[in-house]
């Protein structure tokens, strides 16, 4: 009963670990956040760059949140010759990450701390924008998933160690080309499309060749910020990368 409830506390504290870090915190933040976990522990020895790694570690052995998996989908594109990016919103929602080379593929997250409930407005939102997409699960999930989401929407369940597809999205002919226009900004509509008036860009412009200069747009303005945590990876620790892709700020800058 003894070690159950400690399991349980453990949990409740890694969970406001996850919500208070950031990879700002200076020593005395990093080491609060640890002795709540580690009360016992004598942390004077412990230099900043190896705070910032014992929280990690413990992020990424014990907690079941979307910052484990966006890592995770990290490490299984880092080597693959295309644009990434994190949180990217598309009309009411916000798709967790999407790669782009020939096409555009979504991944929405869906970890064993979320809840379902905005997931049909999620995948019919994200269906109106890329070409392929998929959701990633927590196993439990899976049952109730498979009522929700249309059938062109790829099924990914994770657990702790392991992922299995479930089944593949099917590429999607339902892409609405004001929304992608919508997604972009008025120097992008310009700079690709040479109007930033969405009208006429829908009367000028094919809807496959929309799509084409929307994904060329995409992956320009994501190239740079995907480069950088590749091409960092190795001192970018893992539950800061989506920091990392939005400041490319040189690592050494933030943890010494």
């Amino acid at each position: 009963m003894n070690a159950a409830k400690d399991i349980l506390v453990n949990s409740k504290l890694i969970k406001e670990i996850v919500k208070s870090y950031t990879p700002l915190d200076y020593t005395p933040k990093l080491k609060e956040l640890l002795s709540s976990i580690y009360p016992a522990k004598n942390l004077d020895n412990f230099c900043k760059v190896d705070l910032h790694k014992k929280i990690n570690d413990l992020i990424i052995d014990s907690y079941e949140g979307e910052q484990v998996l966006k890592y995770r989908l990290f490490k299984a594109f880092q080597h693959e010759k295309l644009v990434a990016a994190y949180e990217i919103k598309v009309k009411n929602s916000r798709v967790d990450f999407l790669t782009i080379n020939g096409h555009t593929t979504s991944f929405e997250i869906k970890s064993n701390l979320d809840n379902l409930d905005k997931l049909a407005k999620q995948s019919d939102d994200y269906i109106t924008a890329f070409e392929f997409n998929n959701i990633v699960i927590h196993e439990r999930h899976l049952n109730r998933c498979i009522n929700i989401i249309p059938n062109s929407v790829g099924i990914i369940t994770v657990d702790r160690k392991e992922h299995q597809i479930i089944r593949k999205p099917v590429f999607n002919r339902n892409l609405h080309a004001r929304t992608q226009l919508e997604l972009l900004s008025k120097r992008e509509l310009g700079k690709y499309y040479g109007s930033t008036d969405t009208s006429d860009i829908l009367e000028r412009f094919e809807p496959a060749a929309i799509n084409d200069l929307f994904k060329l747009a995409l992956k320009d303005r994501y190239r740079i910020r995907w480069n950088f945590i590749v091409e960092n990876a190795d001192d970018i620790l893992p539950i800061d990368l989506q920091f990392f892709f939005n400041k490319t700020i040189k690592p050494d800058y933030i943890y010494s």
